[in-house]
């Protein structure tokens, strides 16, 4: 009798395991696919497959710590791979939010690479990985002063950086060149170069770690250039009435003098509609720079 009761056992077993095994499938794809809706309906698509981040953390299975360290580590190694279109490079930061949001610098590291002139999403991705991350350490300046920084550089966009300015000045603990460089955005005789150079010295001086120092020194050399080839540009409209086409044509005709090892670090380009200045890829430029 209790063999036959086994074999009855054995024989319920076989059946209902299955039907559990397709209907948990079943329930964890319904999920999947509501999360990957609502925090992707609003994306570009993505050419690389990676998991959204609810759902990395969903499937952790108490492992966080590991998983955000290796989400870390392959961030740092898919920068120079990005194409700067794609999501899956700002969504790994989202992942190490997700997984650990009281690691600081990803939020900084995010900022400092992420944003690109070439795609206009690139400060929304950041500004929701800077709005977890400011949740995560309500405490923290960095983390909005490096967006503001961004929209300022990258998104000309005066109201949005001075609205992270005035929430990282703000912070108890913010250093006082923090707060003289959100000064600088109330001076209506600042320009826009003065602006942008308080910033990248807020960090050269503020910084401790080096990749973010050699950034900040980068920056700060290419803002130097930009401004001496727009002064220059000025100059030579003045006396031929019209804007020159390439930085060689300034330097040939003595209006600005570069060094060789600038020209070739910095590939400027001129605008001959406005004469402004600009890094023909300023991220694959920062790219080197960090690598260098």
């Amino acid at each position: 009798m209790l063999s036959s009761f086994r074999k009855r056992t054995s024989i319920l077993a076989s059946l209902i395991l299955p039907f559990c095994f397709l209907f948990g499938a079943y329930l964890a794809q319904v999920r999947y696919d509501a999360v990957w809706q609502e925090h992707f309906e609003l994306l570009a698509p993505v050419h690389r497959y990676i998991l959204p981040a609810p759902v990395v953390k969903y499937l952790s299975f108490g492992f966080r710590n590991i998983l955000a360290d290796y989400y870390w580590v392959t961030a740092v190694q898919d920068l120079n791979k990005w194409d700067r279109k794609d999501f899956y490079f700002p969504e790994e930061f989202r992942i190490i939010s997700a997984l650990d949001p009281k690691f600081e610098y990803p939020y900084i590291f995010a900022a400092l690479t992420i944003p690109t002139k070439t795609n206009p999403e690139s400060l929304k991705w950041v500004s929701l990985i800077a709005e977890e991350g400011m949740k995560a350490l309500p405490n923290s300046w960095q983390i909005p002063f490096y967006v503001g920084l961004e929209y300022q550089t990258v998104g000309k966009s005066y109201e949005q950086a001075v609205h992270y300015l005035a929430i990282a000045a703000a912070k108890p603990g913010s250093p006082e060149i923090t707060r003289e460089a959100y000064g600088m955005f109330m001076l209506h005789t600042s320009t826009d170069y003065e602006r942008s150079r308080a910033l990248f010295n807020t960090i050269y001086q503020t910084t401790d770690n080096e990749e973010t120092k050699i950034i900040a020194k980068f920056r700060l050399t290419l803002l130097d250039l930009l401004e001496a080839v727009d002064q220059a540009s000025l100059r030579y409209k003045a006396k031929y009435h019209s804007f020159p086409n390439s930085l060689d044509q300034l330097t040939k005709l003595g209006f600005i003098t570069v060094p060789t090892e600038l020209v070739k670090r910095f590939p400027v380009m001129i605008d001959e509609q406005t004469g402004k200045s600009s890094l023909k890829d300023i991220r694959e430029a920062t790219v080197k720079a960090i690598q260098q």
